[in-house]
């Protein structure tokens, strides 16, 4: 049997494709960068490369994505929808580009499992859903989106929702939060990552606009990852949103001295004053560890920071 993930190029959809080839399935792979799959430097991708099929797709090309699956149907046993432009100062700049690839992407993937007799899809929603409310947050917070990312996460999920009761689909969606770790550089991110995370890669002199008075909740990519896989592989669930996420705040001023400490030294980084974006935390993720049996293996962020370096400096060596 196969798994089909949308995105599974980025951040999170890469480590999602690696575990579940590990595990021996092959894995399709439609991703805009396939093209450029040799130049990304996802090492951990090239040890599973036999069990990967890239495709080339934009989720807005309805017809393409069609033809894909259509091509794929008989062996897959689901899809992970993954691809969505990130939370962040950049969603704003391009709102309406923005929001139609999370809003009419998700859509075009469930019709086309719909029409094509594919049942079960887990959608990577967010706890952007939640918006400021405070923290923890369980799946029973109500909606409330202080954003148009967010706002796109909440009607992903109603799609999602829809689409269940309305046709007998087996939609979930694991709600994840900030995440950080192997397959992406603090330098390709904005600048508050950067300024918490970018030592560990070397970076100096990151003034970042805000962020200072925040504390998150942040998880590691394996985690975020194995979460994700473990809600796709259950046979059956009772409930249809799922929190994955370390369960943990942590400041991001302490995150700049926790990297401090790891790599040695004080690097010229200054996060700017007020939050980063409207966000609570900590997510609760007691329903996925009770119905799925997620449990996190980097609630202390120090020794996801510590892994987090050790691939940097892995990459580095290799460049």
């Amino acid at each position: 049997m196969s798994v089909l993930i949308t995105g599974g190029l980025g951040h999170v959809g890469s480590w999602v494709a690696y575990q579940l080839a590990k595990q021996g399935k092959q894995v399709i792979i439609c991703d805009m960068a396939a093209g450029r799959f040799e130049h990304l430097g996802l090492d951990y991708l090239e040890t599973v490369r036999d069990k990967l099929v890239l495709e080339s797709i934009d989720v807005l090309d309805y017809h393409s994505l069609f033809e894909v699956m259509l091509r794929h149907r008989e062996d897959l046993e689901g899809v992970i929808h993954g691809v969505s432009v990130i939370a962040g100062p950049n969603f704003q700049t391009r709102p309406y580009k923005h929001t139609t690839i999370n809003t009419n992407g998700t859509l075009n993937v469930l019709e086309t499992c719909r029409i094509l007799g594919i049942t079960k899809v887990v959608n990577m929603s967010s706890g952007a859903v939640y918006g400021d409310a405070s923290g923890p947050q369980n799946e029973a917070t109500p909606y409330k989106a202080t954003d148009l990312y967010g706002a796109t996460k909440i009607a992903g999920e109603l799609f999602g929702l829809q689409y269940t009761d309305t046709f007998g689909m087996d939609v979930r969606n694991a709600r994840l939060f900030f995440v950080y770790g192997p397959g992406k550089r603090p330098s390709d991110m904005h600048q508050v990552y950067q300024a918490m995370f970018g030592p560990l890669e070397g970076l100096d002199h990151v003034l970042a606009p805000n962020g200072s008075a925040q504390a998150l909740d942040w998880t590691h990519v394996h985690d975020t990852a194995t979460g994700i896989v473990k809600l796709f592989e259950m046979e059956s669930v009772t409930h249809r949103n799922f929190n994955i996420s370390s369960g943990v705040t942590v400041a991001h001023t302490d995150i700049i001295k926790h990297v401090a400490d790891l790599i040695g030294k004080t690097s010229n980084v200054q996060l700017g004053p007020g939050v980063f974006v409207g966000r609570g935390a900590p997510l609760d993720i007691s329903l996925a560890e009770r119905e799925i049996g997620f449990a996190p293996k980097f609630t202390d962020i120090r020794e996801g920071l510590h892994d987090y370096w050790q691939w940097l400096k892995g990459i580095q060596e290799r460049a």
